[in-house]
């Protein structure tokens, strides 16, 4: 495994394994620990920052009476005798009681046994794993592959397992991992940031997994739209091993065999042939493709913007986003963005994949820049939310991918994406689906 690092105002950081490029991120120097650069700590670190930014926070070491690992006493298991808890022994966010073993109580110490509602961590292995202590289990002692954090308020001992076992808390302890048996050390988890509040701060509310649902239910309408005219299954998208190419038939600009391997698949014919129940339309037909020219502003004037990493690629919606002065900005920052336009990829390891990221612009985002790593669409004769919808879909994404050039970073340039073919179906089904893509979006925010 190599780590790639360009030479940029924002560094982009590539993670590469066996020859694939698995991730590409956008990340602004100050992210970047000069005693750390491994790729997971800088990703992880950075995402766990974003997941807490506005939030005050605190070492745990502050909220904590002691931070210690377990006994190492020599683990000679006998029938009766001590409970050990192993890692081994963490079970889906609890403690598998069945499979903990005994050990004799001789040479363990009072300060060995651990307390209800006191924090573990697994130090080794599948580290990060957080189970808070119960009652039932106070007279057990924990490995020295096990941390242990003892509050000093033992009473929100829930609230910080909540936090810690929550994307933001995963990211932070991910950050903290080193070397090939992801060890945390006692030292790291010290010196980990936490939210200020964590006790009333409500960790995966109800209220966000019921919008998370209800958004997951207005998509899959969108798709059952979708399906009555266009059925995305594998056959659609399945492509020959080689196919038979006229020399003269050959661009030089483009020697790479799946470009001229996919005018050969039945996605391509589907695309060009059209039915009664559809019109295919080339995009650049229905947008308005923006030009990426950096405006003139004030060098002091303090800038929001929007980068690929900033996106959802799972959601496409924003989740974040960047703040600096106007001078300190990289050049790529060129982008003003307007209410209901979009900005999708150009570039980038996941362009034309399934984490190909798009959004659609509210007025949440009006005003704020963007990357030129996007293309940043205005649509002209076609709903917005009708573009986003299909910018998910794989008849598009597939095309993107045929367009793009590059094995690792892959790049569609301007001609191949305004070739693009779009679905056109009736303005009914066209404007039920925005409709519904609208509230998703907004179900999301």
């Amino acid at each position: 495994m190599r780590y790639n690092f360009t030479r940029s105002k924002k560094r982009e950081i590539m993670q590469r394994k066996e020859g694939e490029l698995l991730d590409c991120y956008f990340v602004e120097p100050h992210y970047i620990h000069p005693k750390n650069i491994s790729y997971r700590y800088t990703i992880n670190h950075y995402k766990s920052i974003k997941a807490l930014e506005g939030v005050k926070t605190v070492k745990l070491s502050s909220i904590a009476t002691e931070i210690t690992d377990g006994t190492r006493v020599k683990r000679n298991y006998i029938d009766k005798g001590v409970r050990l808890i192993n890692a081994g022994d963490f079970k889906d966010g609890t403690i598998y009681q069945p499979s903990i073993k005994s050990i004799s109580a001789e040479g363990l110490r009072e300060k060995d046994y651990i307390k209800e509602n006191d924090v573990l961590v697994t130090a080794v292995g599948r580290s990060g794993q957080v189970v808070r202590v119960t009652s039932n289990l106070e007279d057990c002692v924990i490995s020295s592959d096990i941390i242990r954090i003892r509050l000093k308020q033992p009473f929100t001992a829930r609230r910080l397992v909540a936090y810690l076992n929550s994307e933001a808390g995963q990211y932070a302890l991910e950050s903290i991992k080193s070397g090939l048996i992801n060890r945390i050390s006692i030292s790291d988890i010290k010196e980990l940031k936490i939210p200020a509040d964590y006790e009333s701060i409500s960790f995966n509310e109800p209220i966000q997994t019921k919008n998370r649902k209800d958004a997951y239910r207005l998509y899959e309408a969108c798709k059952d739209i979708f399906n009555n005219y266009i059925v995305q299954d594998a056959d659609l998208f399945k492509v020959s091993n080689s196919v038979y190419i006229n020399g003269k038939e050959i661009n030089v600009d483009r020697l790479d065999p799946k470009y001229y391997i996919y005018f050969q698949s039945k996605l391509y014919k589907t695309i060009h042939n059209g039915c009664s129940n559809i019109c295919w339309q080339p995009l650049g037909q229905v947008v308005k493709i923006k030009k990426a020219i950096k405006p003139k502003m004030d060098e002091n004037q303090i800038v929001e913007y929007i980068n690929i990493s900033n996106v959802d690629d799972d959601l496409s919606i924003i989740t974040s986003t960047e703040k600096d002065l106007y001078k300190n900005l990289s050049s790529r920052i060129r982008y003003v963005l307007e209410k209901n336009e979009l900005i999708t990829a150009k570039s980038g390891s996941a362009t034309g994949t399934k984490k190909h990221v798009t959004a659609v612009i509210t007025d949440k985002h009006e005003g704020m820049m963007a990357s030129d790593a996007f293309y940043n669409i205005k649509p002209v004769s076609i709903d917005p939310f009708y573009l986003l919808f299909l910018f998910k879909q794989p008849i598009i994404l597939k095309q993107i991918e045929a367009g793009s050039i590059g094995l690792y970073f892959k790049t569609i340039n301007r001609r191949e994406f305004e070739n693009i073919r779009i679905p056109r179906l009736s303005l009914t089904e066209e404007s039920k689906i925005a409709e519904n893509m609208k509230n998703y979006v907004y179900a999301l925010m």
